[in-house]
């Protein structure tokens, strides 16, 4: 594999998701920091967890350090996306096996889980879990 063949699409892809986790690390870095304050914000998809938050917005750095390995034709850059890539995909996992653990506590009638719902544990860290696998995927055919 060849740095110079692949530069341009380890820049796209490690641009694109570096942004979608730094922006969204920001956001809930700022709920839960406001939440800590005593500000209650609801936000879609956010749980105002400042250091999940944190977690989103390391893995956004590294996919950006990965593009500026990339800049510099370093093949290293690839390794900088696949390990952004396989943090977000452990951050989506634990999510999701989140949403597993409270659909059986509704399953088995907890008193806790009476009022729960599938669209509660639908969180920006499951979503961009699932997105993680893209840029995985993509520079593995290349």
């Amino acid at each position: 594999m060849d740095i110079k063949t692949i530069k341009k699409d380890i820049i796209s892809l490690s641009l694109v998701f570096g942004t979608l986790f730094a922006i969204s690390g920001i956001v809930e870095i700022l709920i839960g920091v406001c939440s800590i304050l005593g500000f209650k914000i609801k936000l879609f998809l956010f749980t105002g967890d400042a250091l999940g938050g944190l977690a989103l917005l390391a893995v956004g750095i590294t996919y950006f350090l990965g593009v500026k390995r990339a800049l510099n034709e370093d093949i290293r850059a690839v390794s900088y996306l696949f390990t952004a890539s396989i943090i977000g995909l452990g951050i989506g996992i634990i999510a999701f096996l989140l949403l597993i653990s409270n659909a059986v506590g509704f399953l088995l009638g907890f008193e806790d889980w009476q009022g729960w719902s599938v669209f509660n544990d639908i969180t920006v860290y499951l979503i961009l879990g699932l997105f993680a696998v893209i840029p995985y995927k993509v520079v593995k055919m290349l």
